[in-house]
């Protein structure tokens, strides 16, 4: 094992230094493609330094594109949908691996075959059903919808992790007169942190990168998300500003690799985590 090692490392370092390349080449390509004009990123030589640097991009990105208003709608989105899966994904979680009653694996299955449908499949029965209740460009109505979709996954992650804890923990907590409210938020959800953080962050880059429901559901652009305000650079005969439109994408990239940099560990670990409990 000891002569191994030495002849390993090597190979390891490189293998992680092409792909480490590998998955930065698209974030430096985009951030270089930002300070170009149309005719430069088109050339032959798209990996060549701009000639001349348009920093200009970044402010017609805010002011065409309404970046600033775009991220922080996505990120209300984001954030207000995902607080919501979690609520409802944790309580049911709890219900479905701590407690027991006659149809509850039939319930179980009930949740997570909204993994299996197809979103396209639904696209004209919700618009239509929003639609009736006057839906449309409501916050409120977006939120919900965001947070049904994300429900599934957090259900299933959480209680495949819940079904692994010790359950005298339940019955000590009982003895000692703690209420289910009690059990779960205080005693069950610490403990199960890894997966509640996992299908927090993926649920919450699910929901930032939406363009299907924002598409559909919304008109007004104090309301459009990111990836609809990125359509504004498009223009007649499928024109597109390239410049810009670069800038747009590079600055709603940044938000999400650095929450993903900030919890990897908690995704990593959170995810073989339950699957092993599962």
């Amino acid at each position: 094992m000891t002569n191994r090692k030495p002849l390993f490392m090597p190979l390891a370092y490189l293998i992680a230094i092409i792909g480490s390349a590998m998955f930065l080449y698209p974030l430096l390509f985009t951030f270089q493609a930002s300070l170009k004009d149309n005719a430069e990123i088109y050339n032959d030589k798209p990996l060549a330094l701009p000639t001349q640097w348009l920093w200009s991009n970044y402010s017609e990105a805010f002011r065409v594109g309404k970046i600033g208003w775009a991220v922080l709608n996505s990120a209300l989105y984001a954030a207000v949908g995902t607080g919501l899966a979690l609520l409802l994904g944790v309580m049911a979680a709890f219900v479905l691996s701590r407690l027991r009653f006659r149809f509850r694996e039939p319930l179980y299955l009930y949740f997570t075959t909204g993994l299996m449908i197809p979103v396209f499949s639904l696209l004209i029965p919700i618009s239509r059903l929003i639609g009736t209740i006057d839906g449309f460009n409501n916050f409120f109505v977006m939120v919900v919808l965001y947070a049904v979709f994300e429900l599934p996954f957090t259900i299933f992650l959480v209680t495949g992790f819940m079904k692994g804890i010790n359950r005298e923990l339940d019955e000590s907590a009982l003895i000692d007169g703690c209420s289910p409210a009690t059990l779960l938020f205080r005693i069950l959800l610490p403990l199960a942190m890894p997966a509640v953080s996992t299908a927090g962050i993926l649920a919450f880059f699910s929901i930032y990168n939406d363009l299907i429901w924002n598409v559909l559901l919304i008109t007004k652009d104090n309301l459009f998300n990111i990836s609809v305000a990125l359509m504004a650079f498009i223009g007649e005969h499928g024109t597109t500003r390239m410049g810009p439109m670069f800038a747009g994408i590079f600055m709603t990239i940044l938000p999400t690799i650095v929450v993903y940099l900030l919890f990897q560990e908690k995704v990593e670990s959170g995810l073989s985590a339950g699957a092993v409990k599962e």
